[in-house]
């Protein structure tokens, strides 16, 4: 081999090399070390029986562990990258009611997350743990991902179902349904760093109560609407193990109909929509927005209406049938400022306010008795999250995605005398699992195990 051959060779190998080695770099593993907390006031309660998950972002690849009594959980070798964090743990009824003096019969779930955080070198981090809200009224089945564009109903076919997880009667009159506000990209101004949400607290002219946080003790409603009431509070009863239904319209979505403006609705593959014409209640606006009735808005006089408490744009309850979305689910409480009568506020980004600058309804935590958070199943098309971790910790979705004719259904936690009690953790990634096909029957077929 002559010497300018060899010296070729030398470079090559030396290349070849270098390569290697930055790769292995670049993938070398590292650590990240998580202190977890659980504190209610000056209350700390042990958090060694935690449940802690870290999942990258990008290869959806898992790491699990359990709390210590140090509270420090390591994971000591994973693929660098951003990852999901989330961190639940369960106080027994009895260990709750010692330690902080209030009664409860049912467990106490605390939660705790963290989305896009960056691993990318060795990282330490301090994980809090909330207390959840639990109510006695919850989502049971949530219908946003809609059906078929062409075969199906696409969105006019969606649907809630409100259920009494008590065992008491309630009654349904002036409960709230809404959707909230929120981001729909990652990037701009005013945002929180980390989660890319709003900053709420930049919002123009903004009021906040004394030691509450406008990001984490409100939530921002762009829609409301409100089961109507006769003045005395009883009128529609729901038994404990049974729901309601809320329509966006109340059709037999099954088969052709006439819409409004002489427009004919044409379904061709009934199996993928569902027959809402016996719903309890439906969201209709023709009579609020006045003007040319929505073509798809039909009225049925058969099914109550919702009052409209709260309503930004549109022409009809329209859920995201792509997942960028969030729900709350709220009582209307005499000893608390009325819904429709909280203020307003216009997000962080509109720094002009005028006359028709849309705002949003400022909602206190405080008030709602259940939220769900949704979002697109495919990762690089997902938004920030809207709500806080007090109200749902993770989000969850239909793994089909939008006009998939799927819908969420909140499992089943056990069956006391026959009464069905639903998982509620404020963890929809662990509370809620999936229908191939909306059911609103009410019966066992809607339930999931």
């Amino acid at each position: 081999m002559n010497r300018n051959l060899f010296i070729i060779v030398l470079l090559i190998v030396s290349v070849l090399s270098g390569c290697k080695k930055s790769e292995e770099d670049r993938v070398r593993p590292v650590s990240l070390q998580l202190t977890l907390q659980a504190v209610e006031g000056d209350i700390s309660f042990d958090v060694s029986k935690a449940s802690i998950k870290i999942t990258n972002r990008n290869t959806s690849g898992s790491y699990s562990a359990t709390g210590t009594a140090t509270g420090k959980v390591s994971f000591a070798s994973v693929t660098p990258g951003a990852y999901d964090v989330s961190a639940t743990l369960v106080v027994s009824a009895q260990e709750y009611t010692q330690k902080t003096g209030i009664f409860t019969a049912e467990d106490v779930t605390f939660n705790g997350a963290i989305e896009r955080l960056d691993v990318s070198s060795d990282t330490e981090k301090q994980l809090d743990l909330v207390i959840g809200k639990v109510g006695n009224w919850v989502f049971k089945q949530i219908y946003y991902a809609g059906s078929d564009v062409t075969k199906g109903a696409t969105f006019r076919d969606q649907f809630l179902e409100i259920y009494n997880n008590s065992n008491t009667v309630l009654y349904a009159d002036s409960l709230y349904i809404g959707q909230v506000e929120g981001k729909n990209n990652n990037s701009g101004q005013y945002f929180l760093p980390g989660s890319n949400q709003y900053d709420w607290s930049q919002s123009h002219d903004i009021t906040v109560g004394a030691g509450m946080d406008a990001n984490k003790d409100y939530v921002y409603a762009n829609t409301v609407f409100m089961v109507p009431s006769d003045g005395t509070g009883k009128k529609y009863p729901v038994q404990p193990g049974q729901s309601i239904i809320i329509a966006a319209t109340a059709v037999d979505h099954t088969a052709s109909y006439a819409g409004n403006g002489n427009t004919n609705v044409v379904i061709t593959d009934p199996s993928l929509t569902v027959n809402l014409s016996k719903a309890d209640f439906e969201t209709n606006l023709i009579s609020y927005l006045g003007g040319t009735p929505y073509k798809y808005d039909i009225d049925n006089p058969n099914v109550t209406n919702m009052d409209v408490t709260y309503f930004i744009s549109g022409n009809d309850m329209v859920l995201k049938a792509n997942g960028r979305d969030a729900f709350i689910l709220l009582k209307a409480n005499p000893n608390l400022p009325a819904v429709k009568s909280l203020p307003t506020v216009a997000t962080p980004d509109q720094r002009e306010i005028t006359a028709a600058t849309k705002k949003m309804l400022q909602i206190p935590v405080s008030y709602i008795d259940d939220a769900v958070e949704v979002m697109h199943p495919t990762e690089s098309q997902r938004v920030p999250k809207r709500l806080p971790t007090s109200l749902d910790a993770v989000r969850t979705f239909v793994p089909a995605g939008q006009y998939s004719s799927q819908s969420l259904v909140r499992k089943t936690l056990k069956t006391v005398n026959g009464r069905r009690i639903l998982k509620d953790t404020n963890n929809s990634s662990e509370d809620f699992g999936y229908l191939n096909k909306a059911d609103v029957s009410k019966s066992a077929s809607s339930f999931i195990d």
